[in-house]
């Protein structure tokens, strides 16, 4: 495959799209994934893929909403998408929250490491995607056999994917429609007969209780319920969270209640302070009279509990690994998606470079360090959708050091070379990144970042290294960058131009 950027014609959809397909892959697979993924958008599915993002958003926020919403999660496997952090990331993300998944195997099964073999042990795949007009027919086979609609099948026929946001507007307004439905039908029922007395209200009011009367901010109140009625849910029926000096029918959170629901999930709010659970029989009359109960409680502390996250140094070199434990997460932070995050020093909670999900009680992660030098912090969340002061469970500050503190030197043998040379070169000085991603790559001159003819990884901190001068005379360079996958101006450690002319017989 071609290390050169390659251009795709899919035009990303909006994330409003009905049913539509997210793509996950390796920028490095570029020239294989593009065809295939244009061959799918021609028969009429709609594509999201990381082109789409907003240049106004934060990336990581639009690729999470983007695998939270699409019909199915399509992932490129190759060795080097298998190797990439960000690829990775979007995997476990997918898998996590329980997206729908379809692996595409473009090396063979045999490239995953075992972690993500396991993951996608129980996925079914297309194993055999080694060409691309073959690929892209058994992908739209797969989509279409998972009930993906294309985008001029009409609204009636697009599937119907999860949604984590369960109170959403939409669901709200029709569940509002529907108590006020069923309230005015009550009422003219009872013009009607003149009969609803207050002993069978009472015997429709449900009960509840909660696990414990003491909360960390935002962690999750379990709220068990007992003896709901149908006539109940038909009123709309509702339970929720208010501060406990709020007024009847005031409240920050609820739900309504649905049938065959033993139990909700509610969520602490992020003050401090004494609140309580309140139960009504009613979504849209809140009085004493629909009022069916209130428990008390108190929201105290931090998030932290006995979450512990730890760094292994205080200093790294720009694209450095950087080795992150998190030890003795509580169990609802992990069914709540708790996170590890990189952020620079300073920014807003819920501002981040990168993160990843933690999925056992004590887990290591592999951090790239950033490209620009600065001040950084590596942050625990105990929830991925409350992002504020008091989610933040653990932090550790570090620091990214500029290019001088690690030199990275580059001696070619000669200044020029005949086409087709060989080139011997030596690499001094990579402190760091040895066999992880650093690269000496020869590119021609004026070249974008990332642009090179070849390239070879080095994986000793002094390496002797052979490369091929091109065919055609020209101005050339020996470009050294910290990590492969992040060719770009700053990732670039170490530049020594040379000539390829014909020097005649020597």
């Amino acid at each position: 495959m071609s290390e050169q950027e390659t251009v795709c014609n899919v035009v990303p959809c909006r994330l409003d799209e009905e049913s539509f397909i997210f793509v996950s892959y390796a920028h490095h697979d570029s020239d294989a994934v593009f065809p295939i993924i244009e061959d799918v958008g021609s028969k009429g599915y709609a594509i999201w893929y990381d082109k789409g993002i907003s240049i106004s958003s934060t990336w990581t926020d639009e690729i999470a909403t983007a695998i939270l919403n699409c019909a199915i999660f399509v992932m490129f496997i190759t060795k080097e998408s298998a190797e990439s952090m960000y690829v990775r990331s979007e995997i476990e993300f997918a898998l996590n929250n329980r997206v729908k998944v379809m692996p595409v195997y473009l090396d063979g099964m045999d490239v995953l490491p075992p972690g993500l073999a396991l993951g996608l042990s129980a996925t079914q795949g297309i194993t055999d995607a080694r060409d691309p007009e073959s690929a892209a027919r058994q992908i739209c086979a797969a989509l279409e056999s998972n009930g993906v609609a294309r985008k001029d099948a009409g609204k009636s026929a697009n599937i119907k994917y999860k949604r984590r946001m369960k109170n959403s507007r939409a669901e709200l307004g029709k569940l509002l429609r529907l108590a006020a439905a069923v309230i005015a039908l009550i009422a003219v029922a009872f013009v009607l007969s003149g009969f609803i007395s207050r002993s069978d209200a009472k015997r429709d009011n449900y009960s509840f209780k909660i696990e414990k009367r003491v909360f960390a901010p935002a962690e999750p109140i379990q709220v068990e319920l007992r003896a709901v009625t149908q006539k109940m849910i038909e009123r709309g029926a509702i339970i929720g969270v208010a501060r406990a000096s709020d007024k009847q029918g005031d409240y920050i959170s609820y739900e309504f209640i649905d049938e065959d629901v033993p139990g909700i999930k509610l969520r602490a709010p992020l003050e401090d302070g004494d609140y309580v659970v309140r139960g009504y029989g009613s979504g849209s009359e809140f009085s004493e009279s629909t009022l069916v109960g209130a428990v008390p409680f108190t929201v105290s502390g931090d998030s932290s509990g006995t979450f512990g996250l730890a760094i292994d140094r205080r200093e790294y070199a720009p694209s450095e690994n950087i080795l992150v434990s998190v030890t003795g997460v509580p169990k609802y932070m992990l069914d709540d998606g708790a996170e590890v995050i990189l952020s620079k020093a300073g920014e807003k909670p819920g501002e981040y470079i990168v993160y990843m999900v933690i999925s056992t009680r004590d887990e290591q992660f592999t951090f790239s360090a950033p490209l620009d030098p600065g001040e950084y912090e590596m942050r625990a969340y105990s929830n991925n959708d409350v992002y504020a002061e008091s989610t933040v469970a653990a932090r550790e500050k570090f620091s990214v050091l500029g290019k001088e503190a690690y030199p990275f030197v580059i001696e070619p043998d000669k200044s020029s070379y005949a086409p087709g040379a060989q080139i011997a070169a030596r690499v001094l000085g990579v402190a760091h990144n040895i066999g992880g991603g650093a690269i000496l790559a020869l590119s021609a001159a004026g070249s974008g970042p990332g642009e090179y003819i070849s390239s070879e990884r080095i994986y000793e901190k002094n390496a002797s290294i052979t490369l091929k001068a091109p065919s055609e005379p020209g101005e050339y360079e020996l470009r050294g960058y910290w990590d492969r996958n992040v060719l770009t101006e700053s990732g670039l450690a170490a530049c020594i131009p040379f000539k390829v002319e014909d020097l005649g017989q020597e």
